[in-house]
């Protein structure tokens, strides 16, 4: 076997293929200014043909713009991120960039120590799910090297980046409305991470609703989700326990639903939960789960989008002019809110 037919191909053989020189075949992967369609389109089915990858490495050693988007996210365990980062990476291979993708594990040096690394990589843009507060200065430092910096689902005030969340407050506020449609009058809010805004309207719209109710709110916030199951136990077995619980996020969901099967607690005959994020296996649980539906796989596309669109700008050193972008969450209604037996006791009593 010839060395040629081993060798990955390379920018010389393709502007050989396409009939033009390298200078136009390197514009074209670089995003195709200054070349006309025509020949644009040419050299892309060179590419294609030979199956030729830039070197994104030379670029980046070169100082040229990389291809290369970097995403950091708090955990990849939880269902949530995961498939935000599905998208991101389908979004961003579909626009020709390449994902570098970390998780931080929710510490913050960890997250630091990734920040750094992607700076030095001359990344283009990044996406991140921020797990801690002490990396709003890393982030200022990149948005003043004219690095676009996009975050997701959880946002700081102040910093000069795009963001992409949902509608916390008013899909807690669905929620618990929900529960107090049932009956409920002892509703018991639950989970951690209030220090992120995302959580905190959540929390937010827990509270409007019950104030609107005319009922006492009551909320349990841990460090973490280890201290949320002895807090809900203390709750659960006082002289006046909760008779529905909303849950902040499905870590706290599913650590609440386990607590509850240990103690032998039915769900909804001795108390409903709604949470607030869905995931795959909700509704295949005993009980299948009501939770406020957040657009994870859009969640990861808009920001990728909005990511891509800012590195592309004329000018990446200013914000967009929509920067922030809100989206929809959804209801929705399962068994765990307790729909059935409110169902069956009406036909009870019309029978």
């Amino acid at each position: 076997m010839s060395r040629k037919s081993v060798d990955r191909p390379t920018l010389g053989d393709v502007a050989r293929e396409s009939g033009v020189g390298r200078m136009t075949v390197s514009r074209v992967v670089n995003g195709g200014e200054l070349v006309n369609a025509a020949t644009a389109t040419r050299v892309r089915a060179a590419i294609k043909k030979l199956g030729y990858e830039p070197n994104e490495a030379a670029r980046m050693l070169k100082g040229q713009s990389s291809q290369t988007i970097g995403l950091i996210l708090p955990d990849l365990a939880d269902a949530f991120f995961a498939i935000c980062a599905h998208a991101v990476q389908q979004m961003a291979a579909k626009q020709g960039y390449l994902t570098l993708l970390l998780a931080s594990e929710r510490d913050r040096d960890s997250e630091a120590k990734e920040l750094a690394m992607m700076m030095s990589r001359n990344i283009a843009g990044i996406l991140i799910v921020p797990s801690s507060p002490d990396s709003i200065g890393q982030l200022q430092d990149a948005r003043a090297r004219g690095v676009p910096v996009v975050m997701l689902d959880r946002t700081f005030p102040g910093l000069d980046a795009g963001a992409v969340m949902v509608e916390n407050e008013q899909g807690a506020r669905k929620a618990v409305h929900h529960l107090l449609e049932h009956g409920h009058e002892r509703i018991l809010c639950l989970g951690y991470d209030s220090q992120f805004n995302s959580i905190g309207l959540r929390i937010e719209g827990y509270r409007k609703a019950m104030m609107q109710a005319e009922l006492k709110p009551d909320i349990i916030i841990a460090e973490d989700v280890s201290g949320i199951a002895p807090k809900l136990l203390k709750r659960l077995r006082s002289s006046k326990p909760p008779t529905a619980l909303f849950t902040l996020n499905n870590v706290t969901t599913m650590d609440v639903l386990q607590t509850l099967q240990r103690e032998g607690i039915q769900v909804p005959h001795q108390v409903a939960i709604i949470g607030f994020d869905d995931f795959e296996m909700a509704p295949l649980l005993s009980v299948p789960l009501t939770a406020v539906r957040q657009p994870a796989t859009e969640l990861g596309r808009t920001a990728t989008h909005l990511l891509l669109d800012w590195i592309r700008s004329r000018n990446p050193e200013k914000r967009p002019e929509n920067p922030h972008i809100i989206l929809p969450t959804e209801l929705i209604i399962r068994r765990s809110c307790g729909c059935e037996i409110i169902r069956r006791n009406r036909e009870l009593v019309s029978a």
